[in-house]
């Protein structure tokens, strides 16, 4: 049986609507594909790249050992004082028992 004109318009316009979704489908995936590429791109890139903190990280590590090498001589300094502080106190007490006896 011939198909009518009206049939064939519409059978027309169906595969166009289908053709239309196909290509904006199309174009979709491959705006995708295009910021995926982009990602990996710059994934690799940075990757690959040498680490930029790598230099001011040992810097800061070196500033921090120094300054911890520092207080630790600044504790050895503060302990020896401690050491001392018994002796140094008794002395300081004798010395002011024997001045306060001059007088008597």
């Amino acid at each position: 049986m011939p198909k009518e004109t009206s049939e064939i318009v519409g059978e027309f316009a169906s595969l166009r609507e289908a053709i239309d979704r196909l290509e904006q489908g199309l174009g979709l995936m491959l705006e995708t594909q295009g910021t995926h590429s982009e990602m990996l791109r710059e994934i690799l890139h940075a990757a690959t790249a040498p680490a930029e903190m790598e230099q001011p990280l040992t810097d800061m590590i070196a500033q921090l050992i120094a300054t911890m090498n520092g207080q630790h001589a600044e504790l050895a300094a503060i302990g020896e004082v401690m050491r001392r502080l018994p002796a140094d106190v008794g002395s300081a007490v004798a010395g002011a028992v024997r001045d306060g006896l001059k007088g008597i």
